[in-house]
């Protein structure tokens, strides 16, 4: 499984473990005040990003220790101020991933840890945005080339004097020969 694989395991596994009012989507890791307007839309909300991975060295299977954050987003609402919301909602977090397996193939979570982030007006509304995180050991398959065709061709544009801006050719050529 690729690191996108792993990243939407876990999304999929947290949409099953968490009340249903709740969104659980991936993204693709941290964010600005503008996306968080955008991301505000989806509140109460679970943000899943693998920031990072670690450990990877010449020696074995290529297992990094994945660190992933749960970003936790609450507005204000009916039901209370955004911060008491959102507290709640960590908490519930905190024992759903506790010592689980998030994604196929991968250690149970741990390192656990929740980071209170942001509160702010975001036009009429508040919000709140914490990051529980932890980290997990996570194998990574080598992806076969035929995934990564897009990655193994070089476009190659064409123009030829006089200097006009306009191409005479253009050209894909395969990077790798295939097998």
């Amino acid at each position: 499984m690729d690191l996108l694989g792993h990243r939407d395991a876990i999304v999929e596994a947290l949409s099953g473990l968490l009340p249903s009012s709740v969104t659980v989507s991936g993204i693709p890791g941290r964010f600005d005040l503008a996306e968080l307007e955008r991301y505000a839309v989806k509140a109460p909300a679970v943000l899943v990003a693998v920031l990072s991975g670690t450990g990877v060295d010449d020696r074995g299977d290529v297992s990094p220790k994945l660190e992933v954050a749960g970003y936790v987003l609450t507005k204000n609402g009916r039901g209370g101020v955004a911060a008491a919301t959102g507290l709640k909602l960590v908490s519930v977090l905190l024992h759903v991933i506790r010592g689980r397996q998030l994604s196929p193939e991968s250690q149970t979570a741990t390192g656990l840890a929740f980071r209170n982030l942001h509160s702010t007006g975001l036009g009429e509304e508040g919000v709140w945005l914490a990051a529980v995180t932890w980290s997990q050991v996570s194998p990574l398959t080598q992806e076969a080339d035929d995934t990564l065709t897009d990655f193994l061709r070089l476009q190659a544009t064409y123009d030829l004097a006089p200097a006009d801006a306009t191409p005479e050719a253009t050209n894909l050529i395969n990077v790798r020969a295939p097998a």
